[in-house]
């Protein structure tokens, strides 16, 4: 037979001792990126205000009653659920112990004392009649299933009815409210922050609600209001986080008031030298910046600092004034004509690379590099470390002019980058915009002005 095995020796007594298990259990707490469809607890009446003060009245006026009564919860381990009183309140769902207590939160004021949860109606994905006089209410983002249970199954279908309506008219209102249309007293102006028809008809009703989140976050932190196409563009550079676009555009906010304002006095000297050329579309209508690589490199300017100041005031005329769409992005050529030979500035790479990152996400469509040879290619990867995922992705490598015209027209193309464009840059047309076309100068723009402060 197996000889047993040996047995473990024991611990060194410099160990301390294992310390008792603890009779009060751990409770895990699972973390969340984005807390929109359920606000937990310590409820702040406040949070129903996600649209803006006038929700009541759209309701109102779309004739939508609000609700109260018996809801059932269930987890999706749990073998029974647990039984509450509800009572809808502008956008939210709230819910409390029992009908004593909502009763008694009701008349103590007019925020609904603290249920102990709300569901935040927008977010939920399906409201289903289950016979008899029971509603199934499931919200996106969460396992748990909710029952309304009504007195009859009238009563049900008008609360199903209820619920559907209520989010279709909120979310309505929504997208009236960021077209600029005139709103209710008490509603936020937002007249010269708005988003165009284009954008309107491709947004989500996601987007719509986190939209309204971010823009009530920084308001109540003090901040005057946001332009929605600012809050848009870190929102979809966070993939749809609420919280994570927060903590990404208060940096970008910080950075506004830090850098701005920039005088074109004090960048004249580096405009004038031509680095950056706005000229031509291409074949998707959006405007080209070229970036003249022969002009480049740490020996054409005395501050890297003053010498980014130059690109910021650019960009933000390009934003301001040149893009049709505030929601519209920009290709960028880097034009490495006349180059003999490699210029290497790190740093100015890394600034590149941060400022499209961090401030201004989602703004770049596309960069082509031409002609990129084998040496090109190897420094590039050496240097894409430095550049955002996203970001890095959209650069193309194009080594003959033919490839370049899968992208940009001949006729929208510099002669220097294999075009017909025989367009010669001069200092003073960064502002009378002889650049670009006289259709896009007679344009009337939605977007807030250059190097706007919030």
């Amino acid at each position: 037979s197996p000889s047993p095995p040996p047995s473990l020796p024991p611990p060194p007594s410099s160990l301390p001792p294992t310390p008792p298990p603890s009779s009060t259990p751990t409770r895990r707490i699972r973390r969340s990126s984005n807390k929109s469809p359920i606000q937990k607890r310590k409820f702040r009446g406040s949070v129903t205000q996600v649209l803006d003060p006038g929700v009541g009245e759209i309701l109102s006026c779309a004739g939508i009653k609000e609700m109260r009564g018996i809801l059932h919860k269930k987890s999706s381990r749990a073998i029974f659920g647990q039984t509450r009183f509800f009572l809808t309140h502008g956008a939210y769902l709230l819910y409390y112990e029992n009908e004593n207590a909502a009763i008694a939160a009701v008349a103590s004021n007019t925020t609904h004392g603290e249920p102990l949860a709300a569901l935040d109606v927008r977010h939920m994905n399906a409201v289903e009649f289950e016979p008899p006089c029971n509603i199934r209410v499931s919200l996106s983002g969460t396992a748990r299933g909710y029952v309304l249970q009504a007195a009859s199954d009238v009563e049900a279908k008008e609360w199903v009815d209820n619920l559907i309506k209520r989010r279709k008219a909120i979310l309505a209102a929504l997208k009236e409210f960021e077209g600029g249309r005139e709103r209710t007293e008490g509603s936020i102006d937002v007249k010269d922050r708005t988003l165009t028809a284009k954008t309107l008809a491709t947004i989500t009703d996601d987007e719509l609600m986190a939209l309204s989140s971010i823009k009530q976050h920084f308001l109540r932190d003090g901040y005057k209001e946001i332009d929605s196409a600012l809050c848009l563009r870190y929102l979809r550079a966070r993939k749809g986080k609420v919280d994570a676009a927060i903590e990404f555009l208060k940096q970008h906010l910080e950075w506004r008031r830090s850098t701005f304002p920039i005088e074109y006095d004090e960048i004249k000297d580096e405009l004038a030298k031509g680095k950056f050329v706005l000229r031509g579309l291409d074949r998707d209508g959006d405007i080209i910046i070229y970036i003249r690589a022969c002009l480049l490199g740490p020996d054409t300017y005395t501050s890297l600092e003053n010498h980014m100041r130059q690109v910021y005031y650019l960009l933000e005329r390009v934003k301001a004034e040149v893009l049709k769409d505030p929601m519209d992005k920009f290709c960028i050529i880097y034009d490495r004509d006349d180059v003999d030979k490699v210029k290497s500035d790190t740093d100015w790479t890394k600034a590149i690379a941060k400022a499209l990152g961090d401030q201004y996400p989602e703004s770049m469509k596309r960069c082509i590099v031409y002609p990129s040879n084998r040496v090109f290619r190897y420094i590039w990867n050496i240097v894409k470390v430095f550049f955002d995922p996203v970001t890095a992705k959209k650069i193309v490598m194009i080594g003959r002019k033919e490839d370049m015209y899968q992208y940009v027209e001949k006729d929208q193309l510099l002669r220097i980058c294999g075009g017909t464009d025989d367009y010669q840059f001069h200092l003073d047309h960064v502002h009378n915009m002889e650049m670009i076309s006289e259709e896009m100068k007679g344009l009337e723009r939605v977007a807030p002005a250059p190097q706007t402060v919030y």
